[in-house]
């Protein structure tokens, strides 16, 4: 059991600097189950990270070292690019937390990107064939309920066809059985078409779960 919470227990990091690529980074791993973003560290208060770290309720340092030192985390990502900052961490890098430099930050970021925008690009995909089939389902509903108009249109036409000769006829016109039958055939025909558009409406349904879940990629 003690090796399973191990497995999922999220990696710790901090970030130093506030600038775009902090920023990204922050957002990058602030969304993850598996990161937890400790602390940013930039001198900026105004710094786009720095504001980002604080709506999170993220730590923000303004001193490196002590940010280093009083904050064990598994990673720290420098952000500034600068050596100097990076000499700065390694002399106080705690035994245990490996440091990814700027280069390294980069790259992660470009090839999440690049995955990012294949996904998108596939989900995309995916809606608009979605979008497509629910088009031709709701053409299919259209022609559907101009069935039923034209069938509501027989039956009131076989009504008052029935109530006219039923009414010239006095008591012969019990006998209507043949417009009674074609009546009931016409009504028939009716709940045949209602069915059909259940059917459609069911997989529009359907389709727009698959919608929710493939937009939710995107978010």
């Amino acid at each position: 059991m003690g090796n399973e919470n191990e497995m999922i227990k999220p990696l710790t990091l901090g970030i130093i600097g506030g600038g775009r690529g902090g920023f990204e980074m922050l957002k990058i791993f602030s969304d993850s189950d598996r990161a937890k973003v400790v602390y940013l560290v930039d001198r900026d208060p105004q710094a786009m990270g720095v504001v980002e770290a604080r709506a999170r309720d993220i730590t923000v340092c303004n001193d490196l070292a002590e940010a280093v030192r009083g904050h064990r985390t598994d990673f720290i990502i420098e952000a500034t690019g600068s050596e100097k900052v990076c000499e700065m961490i390694r002399e106080c890098l705690p035994s245990g937390t490996e440091l990814i430099s700027a280069k390294a930050s980069l790259m992660f970021f470009n090839v999440l990107t690049e995955n990012r925008q294949h996904t998108n690009q596939e989900v995309s995909t995916a809606i608009s064939t979605i979008g497509e089939e629910i088009s031709q389902n709701t053409k299919t509903v259209k022609t559907a309920l101009s069935g039923i108009t034209r069938v509501a249109v027989n039956l009131e036409m076989l009504a008052i066809n029935a109530a006219i000769e039923a009414a010239r006829a006095g008591e012969k016109g019990r006998s209507f059985s043949v417009v009674a039958d074609a009546v009931k055939s016409t009504a028939g025909e009716a709940k045949v078409l209602v069915d059909e558009i259940e059917s459609v409406n069911n997989s529009n349904i359907q389709m727009s779960g698959q919608l929710e879940k493939l937009l939710e990629r995107l978010q």
